[in-house]
């Protein structure tokens, strides 16, 4: 049974990584249950982010670690890792998500209010944006969860309550100065929202879950170890 279980995670990983490598295909949507088979399947023996962020100096009471994006490093905010890994666990234990994969939640749009980007932000390189950004008090990210969820049964059709619940929290604000969660409403369609009201999208951070991961919290119960990172990677091929 456990062999059959994890060759189906594998499958469904599979699946989804065929449906993010073309754009003409529909999108695809699984149970709860077929998800969380499948992040079982990832979180033991899927493959990590290419280039995950190593924050060790945090851990030693360093207020300062070397990051990277696109191949450049620059020196980042410890407190952008903790206040992140805060919003990570605040979701899980609220069952805003339940995964740190693609099929849940994976990455978040990091965004600042519009007068600060017209002001501060719009004309600087990209590669001169992010290490500012991280440091902005006014800085939030906006998070997707439930991102291949179906709510209804595939047969019958019947509503699944808990799904539809998880679902209605899909889009998730976190702020960067201590402040809680804010679920945002959801749309009539059950969409993301692309970013918050009266902020510019700036950035984006990627999260993905993994045994051997450079991050852990602990939520219901459970240790989510995971690994994060500024360089788009979904890394889900095994």
């Amino acid at each position: 049974m456990v062999l059959i279980r994890l060759f189906s995670a594998a499958a469904l990983l599979l699946i989804v990584s065929e449906a993010r490598a073309t754009s003409e295909g529909r999108p695809w949507f699984f149970t709860a249950s077929e998800i969380e088979s499948a992040y079982r399947y990832q979180e033991h023996f899927g493959r990590r982010l290419t280039r995950p962020l190593k924050p060790v100096e945090c851990y030693g009471g360093k207020t300062e670690f070397v990051a990277s994006a696109r191949g450049k490093e620059f020196s980042a905010p410890c407190k952008f890792i903790t206040e992140a890994t805060r919003h990570l666990k605040e979701m899980l234990k609220t069952r805003a998500a339940k995964y740190l994969f693609p099929l849940d939640a994976d990455h978040a749009h990091l965004a600042i209010p519009v007068p600060l980007w017209d002001e501060k932000y719009s004309k600087l390189p990209s590669d001169e944006l992010l290490p500012l950004l991280l440091r902005e008090s006014a800085l939030v990210a906006l998070y997707h969860t439930a991102e291949q969820l179906m709510i209804s049964d595939p047969k019958s059709g019947r509503i699944h309550q808990r799904a539809k619940d998880w679902k209605a929290k899909r889009n998730v604000l976190g702020f960067f100065d201590g402040r809680s969660l804010k679920i945002l409403p959801s749309r009539p369609d059950g969409s993301a929202r692309e970013k918050p009201e009266y902020y510019e999208t700036a950035a984006t951070i990627y999260f993905l879950g993994h045994r051997l991961g450079e991050l852990v919290l602990s939520a219901r119960g459970k240790a989510f170890p995971f690994d994060m990172s500024f360089d788009e990677d979904f890394a889900i091929k095994n």
